[in-house]
């Protein structure tokens, strides 16, 4: 979708930049994306993706220079609304995005997990986020609700801060959480069967060349036994 009055000054031209942005609440409406949208600059062009309790966004914008120095210097998450999103680049690919979600660790919360003292003074007088992010090291977080459970998960960008956040003396429980993979389907009956016949019509061609080899041997070994007296004939009339 491409916004109105979307014109971009010669200043502006260097700022411009596409992004792809998760965790946005499925419950925002699109209005409600673009209003907060303007925190970060000008939407020229934008497109929703709803997936599940979350939507993805694609999005064209010319950013603020505060915004565009943080996008530039490829921070994992941004302030949107009252909440954190996470954003990448606008030409990665599916498989560049997964890669920043290889190394997680999840952490099971309390239910007031919002207003408890650990989520203001975690550790030395500073904040759970904080913590996370500062000493340990965490690039990007998401809350997630999973069966009435409130949950966060922490995104890092190297295994060493990872085993780091694992070995940290925590108030809330820390599991470390691997991203999920595709399964691989298991073969049909169907499959098998037109396996099995291609491996028997593979088996039968080597039978059929290993058949004509010997045929062609066999030719060539009774040529060569026809032509011995012959050969002898013509030795002794030499002689």
């Amino acid at each position: 979708m491409t916004i109105n009055n979307n014109v971009i000054h010669n200043s502006q031209k260097g700022q411009v930049r596409t992004i792809m942005i998760y965790d946005i609440p499925a419950a925002w409406s699109h209005d409600a994306i673009l209003e907060h949208l303007k925190s970060w600059g000008q939407v020229l062009e934008i497109s929703f993706k709803t997936q599940h309790k979350y939507q993805s966004v694609w999005t064209k914008m010319t950013l603020k220079p505060t915004t565009d120095m943080d996008f530039v210097m490829r921070t994992w998450q941004q302030k949107l609304g009252d909440g954190l999103v996470r954003w990448y680049p606008g030409h990665w690919k599916l498989r560049e995005r997964k890669a920043r979600e290889r190394f997680q660790v999840k952490f099971s919360l309390p239910e007031d997990w919002k207003s408890n003292l650990l989520a203001f003074s975690y550790h030395e007088n500073q904040s759970f986020e904080h913590i996370l992010s500062h000493e340990l090291k965490g690039r990007a977080f998401i809350h997630l609700k999973v069966h009435g459970k409130h949950q966060l998960i922490a995104y890092f960008e190297m295994h060493e801060h990872l085993l780091r956040c694992m070995e940290f003396s925590h108030h809330w429980k820390p599991t470390i959480s691997t991203p999920p993979t595709k399964k691989i389907p298991p073969k049909s009956n169907k499959d098998k069967k037109t396996y099995s016949q291609q491996s028997k019509g593979k088996n039968l061609g080597k039978s059929l060349s290993s058949s004509t080899c010997s045929r062609n041997k066999s030719n060539t070994q009774q040529k060569t036994d026809d032509m011995r007296p012959l050969l002898l004939k013509l030795l002794n009339l030499l002689v």
